[in-house]
């Protein structure tokens, strides 16, 4: 006699059981993101764990965020560990020093042919009350409009970019809990 209905069973039991399993975080902490909010192409910019704002363009032609950092100074801790010690400086004229571990190095394109040779770090972002964290590089951003750049990285399943309209959000950027580092 052949057993065919305990691995239908089973199955069926398993497939139903996606179905109940709870919202979880991903695995870069970020809370479950669900629907993506449409903003305009330039907004407000919470930047770290102190929400410092800034004034930034989401851009959906860079893969990653960059920001414009000051007195950037990268240094070995142990043998092998590069961190980066620099400042950032919100619209308000409030400036937030940062010390970080430095996730990897990215070659950035010049304009002249050449290469940068960038730090990348992970730093929380909120725009439009949408947190999460992101792969920031740090820059001398002096000859840009804007500050800080936010990248397709950040923006996946969280922001639709409104190309014909700016400052959009209609939730603002509160300092995430210390539950939510």
């Amino acid at each position: 006699m052949r057993r065919t209905g305990l691995p239908l069973l089973f199955s069926l039991f398993a497939g139903m059981s996606l179905f109940a399993a709870p919202a979880v975080a991903d695995d870069e902490g970020d809370e479950t993101r669900g629907e993506p909010i449409t903003l305009g192409y330039i907004e407000n910019i919470a930047v770290g764990n102190l929400a410092l704002a800034m004034k930034g363009k989401l851009d959906t032609g860079a893969d990653t965020s960059s920001v414009h950092a000051y007195n950037v100074k990268v240094y070995k801790r142990g043998e092998r560990d590069n961190w980066v010690r620099f400042r950032l400086i919100g619209k308000d004229g409030r400036a937030v020093r940062y010390d970080q571990n430095v996730i990897r190095f990215a070659a950035i394109k010049t304009k002249t042919g050449g290469l940068i040779r960038r730090p990348v770090i992970h730093l929380p972002l909120c725009v439009g009350g949408k947190w999460g964290r992101a792969e920031i590089n740090l820059a001398d951003r002096g000859d840009f409009e804007y500050e800080i750049l936010i990248g397709r990285e950040f923006l996946a399943n969280r922001v639709l970019v409104d190309a014909s309209r700016t400052f959009t959000a209609e939730e603002d950027c509160e300092p995430p809990s210390e539950d939510n580092e």
